[in-house]
């Protein structure tokens, strides 16, 4: 099985000499997990990856064994971590604990599944689909709160890996916000990215930019929003 990617990000910086300095992330989702499996929603839960999960991460490894990835950094989740560790031991690299990429909290929803929900919590719930930015579930975070929480930690490896490969092992919300980020993409628009278990985005930027995926063996140009890839090309970086 070879890992199905989604490629990360290459981001090219000007250092304050005026030279540019190619930095390409690779921003990776965990492994399928029981709960993947069951359709449970997960936000700060943890439950362990399925055999397919532990394959993919096996896949991950095959798929960028070679590449000069100098830093990886997970969630402190067991998912992401357990995603990231066949690559960090062969590479042997540590594994990059972070909080910030800690999934969204689903607050009371956390570990439901849709015929599990009554009808309040079934109301919670569109309503935080129709809102993501800025609708709170009784407990949980909006994507507007990971996206706070992760600014600082966009600034630091774009000014700490100028030069370098990076790998980071996310979650399927937390990685929406990354790379609207990075892109200084609309996170209105990037809260509808859809990233797989086996998917691996790569972006290039620089005063122009261009998104590349790579799923199931084959290398396709742009996003995934809702099924319709929205970036196709290189553009203009946003401001």
């Amino acid at each position: 099985m070879r890992w199905q990617t989604c490629e990360s990000a290459i981001v090219v910086l000007e250092n304050v000499q005026g030279a540019r300095k190619l930095i390409k992330i690779y921003v990776a989702r965990h492994g399928e997990t029981t709960w993947n499996a069951e359709m449970r929603i997960q936000g700060r839960s943890d439950p362990g990856l399925t055999p397919k999960g532990e394959a993919q991460s096996l896949a991950l490894l095959e798929q960028l064994m070679d590449q000069p990835i100098s830093a990886i950094y997970t969630s402190t989740l067991q998912r992401s971590i357990r995603t990231a560790e066949p690559i960090a031991y062969h590479l042997g690299l540590a594994i990059q604990k972070r909080p910030e990429l800690d999934e969204i909290n689903f607050g009371v929803l956390e570990g439901k599944t849709l015929p599990d929900m009554d009808e309040t919590a079934r109301q919670e719930w569109e309503k935080f689909r129709t809102n993501r930015l800025r609708y709170y579930i009784p407990g949980a975070e909006n994507y507007l709160d990971v996206a706070n929480r992760l600014k600082p930690f966009v600034a630091s490896i774009l000014r700490d890996h100028q030069g370098q490969e990076i790998l980071i092992v996310g979650h399927r919300a937390v990685n929406r916000m990354l790379l609207g980020l990075i892109l200084n993409h609309p996170l209105e628009e990037a809260a509808r990215i859809e990233q797989g278990n086996d998917c691996v985005y790569i972006i290039r930027r620089n005063e122009e930019w261009s998104v590349t995926r790579r799923t199931g063996g084959e290398v396709k140009d742009g996003l995934v929003f809702d099924g319709q890839n929205v970036v196709s090309s290189p553009g203009k970086k946003r401001r």
